[in-house]
């Protein structure tokens, strides 16, 4: 869909008012077909599970040493019908099945005073569906953490050329004790003016608070937190809420809180300074992304030596160096090979 077709937004915006709330509407089959990652290794390894109060959980990712962001109705007692205390809410970044190595309580939360948890779902109530959380624990020295980038025209221009490319990590419901990702999400439109970003990969329950990320350049940022989900066409939309609304310049009422408590996250992010996840790379999403190109066989055991010939045989394809180092620079290549492939359906 072009990124600036009227037509198109006019249909968005009518489809966004119909969301059925934060419901798991992707097909299983597109679900199954998200690849599980390493939560340990770097680009993953900042998000994690946001669990409350015993009764579920949601996604967040880490923005700062202490501070992380996830959806706002995440923090709502629905059962209740009150907002859950932070002593209820414990964050365990970098999970991956019963790992809780790492993990804090939270210490405090912001949230908009616009938004309404038990109002209809809506594009205007999505975009106020933001919450800032403190940790007590400085996390992000050992997972890394995001910084924020707004998805302007140059950035569209990049992805619609297929020079960069979005993706989406979480836990979802159905596999909820491992990270899984979905790469090369489709841009499809905006809702709510600019607040929100509607994307084609499919998420489900345990998602909301996750980020859509983008890899541009050799750097991976945040744009947008996963607040709602539905179906267009046949196909599963999310919708983001958008990161440029916290920008200092361009302050609306429902994101000024935010705005003042994001204004030092705006650029680059943070790798891993300590810890298990520092210098750890994504091997099981390089591993998967070389198999869904034909590069490696269909065998769950890689060796190194296989993936290394696998990397050289690729680089050599793309005219790139040929060295056969795995890298977070290797893996946008093998991001934007599958993206731009012609064998990949195009909507």
């Amino acid at each position: 869909m072009a990124t600036g077709s009227r037509p198109a937004l006019l249909l968005l915006l009518a489809f966004l008012t119909l969301f059925g709330a934060r419901a798991s509407l992707a097909d299983q089959s597109e679900l199954e077909a998200r690849i599980e990652v390493d939560a340990h290794s770097y680009p993953w390894s900042p998000i994690g599970r946001l669990n409350a109060g015993g009764r579920g959980h949601c996604t967040g990712f880490m923005i700062g040493e202490h501070k992380l962001l996830t959806a706002a109705h995440c923090l709502y007692d629905s059962v209740a019908g009150r907002w859950r205390n932070a002593g209820e809410l414990h964050f365990v970044a970098a999970y991956q099945r019963e790992d809780y190595s790492l993990n804090s309580p939270v210490e405090s939360y912001q949230i908009s005073e616009f938004f309404k948890p038990q109002a209809s779902v809506s594009p205007e109530n999505a975009a106020t569906d933001w919450a800032i959380l403190r940790l007590t624990k400085p996390l992000g020295r050992q997972t890394g953490w995001y910084g924020l980038q707004s998805l302007d025209q140059d950035l569209l221009e990049r992805l619609s050329t297929g020079t960069a490319v979005l993706l989406q990590a979480g836990y979802q419901r159905q596999r909820s004790h491992v990270m899984t990702a979905t790469f090369a999400c489709g841009f499809v439109g905006r809702f709510a003016g600019n607040a929100g970003i509607a994307h084609a990969c499919p998420v489900a329950k345990g998602d909301s608070g996750s980020p859509l990320l983008v890899m541009n350049h050799g750097r991976i940022s945040a744009v947008g937190i996963h607040v709602v989900q539905a179906r267009m066409k046949n196909r599963a939309i999310a919708g983001v809420l958008s990161l440029d609304t916290f920008q200092p310049g361009a302050i609306a009422p429902s994101t000024r809180v935010a705005a003042e408590a994001l204004s030092d996250h705006w650029g680059p992010g943070q790798r891993p300074g300590s810890g298990r996840s520092k210098d750890r790379m994504p091997l099981k999403a390089i591993d998967g992304l070389l198999y869904a190109l034909g590069f490696l066989p269909g065998s769950k055991a890689i060796s190194s030596g296989e993936r290394q010939e696998a990397i050289k045989t690729f680089q050599e394809r793309q005219k790139l160096t040929r060295d056969g180092r795995a890298s977070l620079l290797l893996l946008e290549q093998l991001l934007l090979a599958q993206q731009n492939s012609p064998s990949r359906d195009s909507d």
